[in-house]
């Protein structure tokens, strides 16, 4: 059985974390499948956008605990760590999504923890079921925050509220993610992916090139001066002032109609 199943939904992909007996833990081929999805959907130009949810109960656990608790103890996983490349397979799944080019939409059915929250929280939006929850769970395992999770989420509810989530390991319901800014948006459990599909739908019928260079601005805008990103800000838009998306844009608005960019 594949860890991830790919479907398409007209211009959306559709990509399912499947691992439920695990609650979509880390393990298996899910990540590298993971990747695999998210660079198929880079390059195609028929996808507008992708959504990424979990089968089962869960979204994603983090750490397959269960595995690592067989692999031979501390000393055999600290081993196995030191062994590992920089960033290692986890990194470059959270690098492929934070670079993909493409509208990335967490549909968030259920428990996002440790690096399942890091990686959930690479996405350009999260909406979630009114059962998903949410824990950096980190500390309780002895460990230090990883999976990107201590980047991003500081970033998205600011650095003191992220130092008590980490402190803590607490667990945060969906209606308190929504409040802290984790998610965008909750629904009722049994309209998730019909509100995330929805929204990548409606996303997509705006102009592919203008949606890149937008989310291209928004991930520089982060770790850029003003100077730099009003420069990168200037680069991007000249892109878009010489697209053929401008140019229907600008015609639809003299005919007072609108824009059809679904032939981009």
């Amino acid at each position: 059985m594949a860890d991830v199943i790919v479907e398409r939904e007209g211009g959306v992909m559709v990509v399912r974390l499947n691992r439920p007996e695990r609650m979509n833990s880390l393990g298996g081929t899910l990540l590298a499948d993971l990747s695999s999805a998210v660079d198929e959907a880079r390059w195609d130009d028929r996808v507008r956008a992708v959504v990424v949810t979990g089968e089962g109960r869960g979204w994603c656990a983090g750490a397959d605990l269960q595995a690592m608790g067989s692999g031979g103890g501390a000393n055999e996983n600290s081993k196995r760590a030191n062994a590992m490349d920089p960033i290692g397979a986890v990194g470059r799944a959270i690098l492929n999504i934070h670079n993909a080019d493409k509208p990335m939409i967490a549909a968030v059915n259920g428990v996002a923890v440790g690096g399942g929250f890091g990686i959930c929280s690479a996405f350009d939006v999260r909406i979630a079921s009114d059962q998903a929850r949410f824990s950096t769970v980190f500390i309780k395992r002895a460990l230090a925050p990883d999976c990107g999770l201590s980047w991003f989420l500081p970033r998205l509810v600011g650095p003191e509220r992220a130092a008590e989530l980490f402190f803590s390991g607490r667990m945060v319901d969906a209606n308190e993610a929504l409040e802290l800014g984790i998610v965008s948006k909750v629904v009722p459990h049994d309209q998730l992916m019909d509100a995330s599909l929805a929204f990548a739908n409606e996303i997509g019928k705006l102009p592919p090139s203008a949606m890149t260079y937008t989310r291209r601005a928004l991930k520089n805008s982060m770790s850029a001066t003003l100077s730099e990103h009003l420069e990168f800000e200037w680069f991007n838009q000249k892109a878009c002032l010489a697209s053929p998306e401008f140019g229907e844009g600008v015609k639809a608005f003299l005919e007072k109609r609108e824009p059809d960019f679904s032939k981009f």
